[in-house]
């Protein structure tokens, strides 16, 4: 029987990962979860494996030691995600890529076997369009979003060359990477909710931008939670050589954003807005504007409510295939669309909002 340790185990994904650990897996005895927040079982599962707390930072070296030690599997969720005008590009840096080369030394100073990273399709995005993407999809020049897919691709790299590395006490560590899509569900603290905060605070009307032709991929956060458990299992049955790396959407129709949002716009009374706003009427203005608030970062930095990269990251086409993932890792999406958007209507129609 093995312990797995789940950093970020507090937060959106990861609390959906314990579930998944508590519900479908047989081979687990003990769950650990290391995060900065407490962790509380928010998704009213039951409990039947013990679940033990470790409250720090990834940046902390002696506290992953600590909390990972006697665990056979590490699955590494923990990270910082930080967008706007001025994202925080050192805290990124900090936790994203050396909090990851922490996780990797403590899993080879305590003998960890298996390691399973938490990426984002974000670390193939750049500039262009991507229909029906896939691992051979290259890096970009230059990310759409700047700090953090720069973040995540460095920590991935870090990833994939400790598979195969030898622990102290002589096996090997595989890893694995899982690039996951934009998600939605339970405790969804982004994406939707986002969505509804914008509308409510424009007199409940979510604005849409652009023709409403692109195509935009989300993934149910319960499926995504799903493939971290198959290339947890895969690494341990021996399914898979480790050094990996997996796109792992589910079957929810790829559609514009703003319409995938409607139905839980509507959830709250709120709506999209009857016309469509030209994109070039919002995408140059917001450049212009950032342009001028890049030179005056110096005397004083302002956060605009939107930025550019946003606009353009929902007015093209951006999905992925699976296929390598259900060949390789036997993920199959648990939920189908139905069932996704039925179980997060519920919590989007009480989540609180500001």
């Amino acid at each position: 029987m093995d312990i797995v340790t789940v950093t970020g185990g507090s937060g959106f994904l990861g609390q959906h990962i314990v579930k998944m650990l508590q519900e479908t897996t047989d081979y687990v005895s003990e769950i650990r979860v290391l995060d900065l927040v407490p962790h509380k079982n928010l998704l009213c599962y039951d409990e039947n494996k013990p679940v033990s707390m470790h409250q720090g930072s990834i940046t902390d070296i002696n506290t992953i030691t600590e909390a990972i030690k006697g665990s056979q599997s590490v699955i590494h969720v923990a990270g910082l995600i930080s967008f706007g005008t001025f994202p925080d590009t050192p805290a990124m840096e900090a936790i994203n890529v050396q909090g990851t080369q922490n996780i990797i030394q403590s899993c080879l100073d305590t003998n960890v076997e298996r390691l399973v990273f938490c990426s984002t399709v974000d670390v193939v995005i750049g500039h262009d369009a991507i229909n029906n993407g896939d691992e051979t999809t290259p890096v970009p020049k230059t990310f759409l979003f700047p700090g953090y897919p720069e973040s995540k691709y460095k920590a991935e790299c870090l990833v994939l060359k400790a598979s195969g590395q030898t622990c102290k006490n002589g096996r090997h560590l595989n890893t694995v990477v899982l690039r996951a899509n934009v998600m939605y569900g339970e405790l969804d603290p982004y994406y939707v909710t986002n969505g509804l905060q914008s509308a409510i605070s424009n007199n409940g009307v979510l604005y849409q931008v652009g023709n409403g032709t692109a195509k935009f991929q989300q993934t149910y956060v319960g499926n995504s939670a799903w493939a971290f458990i198959c290339a947890d299992k895969s690494l341990r049955e021996h399914k898979i050589n480790g050094g990996e790396i997996f796109f792992i959407p589910d079957h929810t129709p790829v559609q514009n954003t703003f319409r995938f949002m409607r139905i839980f716009l509507e959830a709250r009374h709120l709506q999209l807005s009857k016309y469509k706003i030209p994109y070039f009427l919002v995408y140059y203005p917001v450049v212009i504007l950032e342009w001028i608030l890049y030179m005056l970062a110096p005397i004083h930095k302002i956060n605009l409510p939107v930025v550019s990269c946003s606009i353009k990251y929902i007015n093209m086409n951006l999905y992925f295939s699976g296929r390598k993932a259900q060949d390789k890792l036997g993920y199959q999406p648990v939920y189908t669309p139905e069932e996704s958007i039925s179980r997060s209507l519920k919590y989007y129609a009480s989540v609180k909002l500001k």
